[in-house]
């Protein structure tokens, strides 16, 4: 079985779970806009950079008490992965990134106006190579084996600025801890890098 077609039931199946919680007030749903901006990794044997793009995310929490919570996040970017290989030279791989992830949330209770939480959890993210010319060229698509997954650890905060009973605007940070991907060109996997996601959005509360 494709790799993306798993990443399509998980998908399906998180807003399954999440539809069968929407009849409890304690539930809350969210659409982001985000700015994904990675860290250029430098001081490594094959040297790595990563284009900034701007994508979307879509979560869903749950509050077991008015200040903890779980939430469940899908995301969505495409950028390019840079590699500055010492004997064949620069190497891009245009790649979709999805992210998948889950964490606990520290926030304040519901009742406040204004709600600043902290969150962190793990999660994966999930490289996917395009069918660009230039990764044809290089022998890299998007056919299963030539992606990349990755787990990532993830942390960050924000704040809810309640609009009414029910909506809410969000802004908040994420960052994102994980191995660079390789794509199985042999570039090197070992070595960590992160990416900063900024992101505002809305959340609408069940």
């Amino acid at each position: 079985m494709r790799r993306s077609s798993v990443l399509s039931a998980v998908a399906f199946m998180f807003l399954f779970i999440a539809a069968g919680f929407a009849q409890d007030s304690r539930s809350s749903f969210s659409v982001q806009g985000t700015a994904d901006i990675p860290q250029n990794q430098d001081d490594i044997a094959v040297p790595h950079h990563a284009s900034n793009s701007g994508g979307f995310m879509m979560g869903y929490r749950y509050n077991f008490k008015p200040w903890f919570a779980v939430q469940g996040d899908y995301g969505y970017t495409r950028d390019t992965q840079t590699y500055f290989d010492p004997v064949f030279g620069q190497i891009d791989v245009q790649s979709g990134i999805h992210e998948l992830t889950g964490e606990a949330v520290i926030t304040a209770p519901p009742r406040a106006r204004v709600r600043p939480y902290v969150l962190g959890g793990v999660g994966g993210l999930f490289f996917r190579p395009t069918n660009s010319f230039n990764n044809q060229s290089i022998g890299v698509t998007n056919q299963t084996g030539n992606g990349s997954d990755k787990g990532t650890f993830v942390f960050g905060g924000g704040v809810d600025f309640n609009i009414s009973h029910s909506l809410a605007f969000r802004a908040e940070y994420r960052d994102y801890l994980f191995r660079i991907p390789d794509f199985q060109l042999g570039l090197g996997s070992n070595d960590y890098t992160n990416m900063s996601q900024p992101s505002v959005g809305i959340v609408w509360r069940f």
